[in-house]
């Protein structure tokens, strides 16, 4: 058993009637039981319910025919994790003779990451793809208008009739509204050059901030929180305001009721895989500008075609589908990237990231920082995250700051485990998700019913979105994204305040 214990897959034997008999520390972590509890029981628990219900149908006719289906062979199927959720896993089985009697042993890997990160290259495949194809319309549609302006022009030098004139003049601002538009598809396309200067990000931001406050109503409550100094960074002063204008005006079109908007800047440091891997940017420090409305929200379908252009949520006539494109394809071409975190009914927080100049992490400092902050041995963690690909990654960093880990999708289900289970020392928990109980909501029902238990709340918002509810939160909030020594600081800090 010692053997198996130190392998790092997830092996797993059991009888020919589907009893499980060895079961090593890895199985136990992918599934969310101690080794233990899975001896002496049948392997269909590890299997959804349409799974488990054909299994030993499966198993009964490879053993009266010999005829395999996954014996031998492997294959992709889902697994079935002791807090109810599945992830996706590749499952080889191979069959032996022991004592008379056959014994299978599965090996298990987890394809929860290789799946995200082949959707995410697909994502930017795609993008690419439309870009490349974007770029070469718009070459072609500015020839065309560069020939339709110029004759425009030349028409309008040889007329003197007013009403003739004012056409012209119509015709040439509708022109020149086609060459903007060609404009923001060659940089989607990066057909077009951006020109990158040395730039202050705080003045860029307050200058489109004039503008922004002249398009919103009363109704409508701007606050800003520019930290000052801030490194210097390469970007298009002109292009920068313009994409800040363009979302915040989406901002306002989500918000038809009224609400707040919220633009921020910070120094931000990725030095960690974890960041760099949610992210999906290289190492390194950055600049981030981010603006938080709190309005409609979007949903996954919504998000993953943010960017691309013509996509839009607006009726026919109120929108392009030009506006985030545009944005993306600049701040790509800055050496940047672009993220989106959205909630139906909560709103929308649009990231700016800007590589600082001549500039690079510390990773020793970094990781130093992180090993300072190691967990006290025993201590278990209670993941709440309605998202299972962050909710895999955060249990994945709590397990290598030496932290046991329970995971729950919802605030209900964290209830559940809490009212059943002991040994749970802290939650950590979003703050938006569905069912009865957000992410407030589970800090009022502990508070109350488990006072000693030690909280800790995360949320991709700016914590002042908040106040739209009149919230008091008395709990430290960590912003996603952060950095794993960040996780580590703060979760330590529970702990010594306790």
């Amino acid at each position: 058993m010692a053997l198996l214990d130190a392998m790092p897959d997830a092996v797993l034997v059991s009888d020919a009637a589907g009893t499980i008999t060895r079961a090593n520390k890895a199985v136990a972590a992918l599934f969310g039981y101690t080794p233990d509890a899975l001896i002496g029981r049948r392997v269909n628990v590890l299997m959804p319910q349409a799974l488990a219900d054909r299994h030993d149908g499966f198993m009964q006719t490879y053993l009266d025919t010999g005829q395999a289906r996954i014996i031998g062979r492997g294959r992709a199927v889902e697994g079935l994790r002791s807090d109810g959720t599945t992830f996706p896993l590749h499952l080889s089985i191979g069959r032996a003779e022991h004592g008379g009697e056959s014994h299978f042993v599965a090996i298990l890997h987890d394809l929860s990451k290789r799946i995200a990160a082949e959707e995410a290259l697909a994502r930017s495949a795609r993008l690419d793809a439309i870009g490349q194809m974007t770029g070469g319309i718009s070459h072609d549609f500015s020839n065309i208008l560069t020939v339709v302006m110029g004759n425009l022009e030349l028409l309008d030098a040889k007329m003197t009739d007013p009403e003739n004139k004012a056409m012209l003049a119509d015709a040439l601002e509708a022109a020149q509204l086609g060459a903007e538009l060609t404009a923001g598809l060659s940089a989607f396309g990066r057909k077009h050059t951006t020109h990158c200067d040395a730039i202050d990000i705080n003045a860029a931001c307050t200058a489109a901030l004039a503008l922004i406050k002249r398009t919103f109503d009363p109704h409508h409550q701007i606050s800003v929180d520019l930290t000052d100094p801030l490194p210097t960074v390469l970007a298009d002063t002109t292009q920068l305001q313009s994409a800040l204008i363009n979302i915040a005006l989406n901002a306002r079109d989500a918000m038809p009721d009224g609400g707040k908007l919220i633009i921020r800047s910070e120094e931000v440091i990725i030095d960690d895989d974890y960041i760099a891997q949610e992210l999906d940017v290289a190492e390194g420090a950055y600049v981030r500008i981010s603006v938080t409305d709190t309005g409609r929200g979007m949903g996954p379908d919504t998000q993953q075609r943010v960017f691309e252009p013509f996509f839009t949520t607006k009726p026919v006539g109120h929108g392009t589908g030009l506006g985030l494109a545009m944005v993306y394809g600049f701040v790509r071409q800055c050496g940047g990237h672009v993220t989106i975190y959205s909630e139906i009914g909560h709103g929308t927080t649009i990231a700016l990231y800007f590589p600082v100049i001549g500039s690079a992490p510390n990773k020793l400092d970094a990781a130093g920082s992180a090993r300072a902050h190691k967990a006290a041995h025993g201590k278990t963690v209670l993941v709440v995250e309605d998202n299972p690909q962050v909710r895999k990654l955060t249990a994945a960093r709590l397990k290598e700051l030496g932290y046991g880990v329970r995971e729950a999708e919802h605030g209900d289900g964290a209830a559940e485990i809490l009212q059943n289970e002991n040994g749970i020392d802290a939650v950590f928990s979003d703050l938006v998700m569905p069912g009865e109980l957000d992410g407030l909501a589970l800090a009022r029902h502990i508070v109350a019913t488990y006072p000693n238990m030690r909280i800790l709340l995360t949320s991709g918002y700016a914590e002042d979105i908040l106040s739209r509810h009149n919230e008091t939160v008395e709990h430290d909030i960590l912003r996603k994204p952060y950095r794993q020594s960040d996780l580590a600081k703060a979760l330590s800090a529970l702990f010594e305040d306790g």
